[in-house]
Formats: structure tokens, C-alpha cells, sequence
């Protein structure tokens, strides 16, 4: 359960970075001026990825959670911001995370801001396959989440 609820937490905070980056006007200084009159579709367009998939860094927490993100979207690759998002308590690297056979939770796939909360059957939080088919679900039911195998990137 603690599994689920820290797949849950990762998307959660990426929807919290979303709404500070794109949605939240008031940390924007007073003299900004603010369109109210946005295309949604030329907005959508633009948050759309171009080309070829990167792996700008990875947020390693397989030894106390089961648990490893790869930061996947454009925003993640300047300003450090990767690492800040792993915090101090991760192992933070600029490589992808290790291999999984059981899948990841896929959040904002396609856009800027995509990450991968891949899970492991080492760890203190070992997945098992009973536990793998909880979280899928729980990631399919969020919205722009998708479960997600190293063999899906293939297809």
C-alpha cells in the first residue's frame, strides 16, 4: 500500500509543479501582464514534445522505497530541476533509471513536464506482481497517467 500511495504522492507533485509553473499567476510579478484570452489548443500544441524521447536524469530510491523516476519531459532537462525534484534523501544521476521488468507509472506522457516512477521488486517496498496490478490501476485511473512497460517504448 505504501507503494501505491508513493506513486500517487510523485504524480501529485507533479500536478503541484504544473499548476506553480503554468497555472498559479500569483507568484508572477505585478507589473506581468496576464492573457486571459489563450488558445487551449495552441497552448496544448506547445506543451506537446517534438522528436526524439531523453532521459534527463533519474531520482534513484530503490534501496528504502522500491522505487526509481526518470525524468523524461524537456522541462526537466535545464535549471537543475530533476535534482531539486529528487531531494536530498535520493540518489539523484543523470542516467535513466536501472531496467524493470514490472513497468512504471508514466505521468504527462508526451508532454514537457513527463516523468517515470518505475518499481522494483528489491527494496524494502518489494512490488509483487499482485501489488504491480494494484498500481497499475491506480496509475490508469489518474489523469494523464498511464502503466507503462520498458517494452511498450519499443512498439
Amino acid at each position: 500500500m505504501s507503494k501505491l500511495l508513493l506513486v500517487i504522492l510523485v504524480l501529485g507533485a507533479s500536478a503541484l509543479i504544473f499548476y506553480i509553473v503554468a497555472g498559479n499567476s500569483s507568484i508572477l510579478p505585478p507589473e506581468a501582464e496576464i492573457d486571459e484570452n489563450i488558445d487551449y489548443e495552441m497552448v496544448k500544441e506547445g506543451l506537446q514534445e517534438q522528436g526524439r524521447r531523453t532521459v534527463y536524469g533519474s531520482c534513484n530510491d530503490i534501496p528504502n522505497s522500491s522505487n526509481c523516476i526518470d525524468y523524461v519531459g524537456s522541462m526537466w532537462k535545464d535549471n537543475n530541476s530533476a535534482e531539486l525534484n529528487c531531494g536530498e534523501d535520493r540518489n539523484f544521476s543523470t542516467n535513466a533509471c536501472p531496467y524493470s521488468q514490472l513497468g512504471g507509472c508514466q505521468a504527462n506522457g508526451g508532454t514537457v513536464m513527463e516523468i517515470i516512477a518505475w518499481v522494483y521488486e528489491e527494496g524494502p517496498g518489494q512490488y509483487t506482481e499482485e501489488v504491480v496490478a494494484d498500481a497499475a490501476k491506480a496509475c490508469n485511473s489518474i489523469p494523464n497517467g498511464k502503466w507503462v512497460t520498458p517494452e511498450s517504448f519499443l512498439e
